[in-house]
């Protein structure tokens, strides 16, 4: 987490990265533009792991979470 801050792309290289097979997410600061609330979130995996495919399914299901609970909080 990097509450302080918003981003567009956040990168983390490791030394002798290619075995690091974990996933990594970073999220930052919130931020309201027009009438939504936007949260930057960065995704980095290993091609090894996973690839875009799964993320995107990830991504949307993540979205489609945050939609349904924050139309009920309305």
């Amino acid at each position: 987490m990097i509450p302080w801050t918003t981003f567009e792309g956040f990168n983390l290289n490791f030394k002798h990265g290619y075995d690091y097979l974990l996933l990594i997410f970073t999220m930052g600061k919130y931020f309201k533009e027009q009438d939504k609330y936007l949260l930057p979130l960065s995704i980095q995996v290993h091609n090894a792991v996973c690839d875009g495919f799964h993320i995107c399914r990830f991504a949307n299901e993540l979205q489609d979470l945050l939609n349904n609970n924050f139309n009920k909080i309305k």
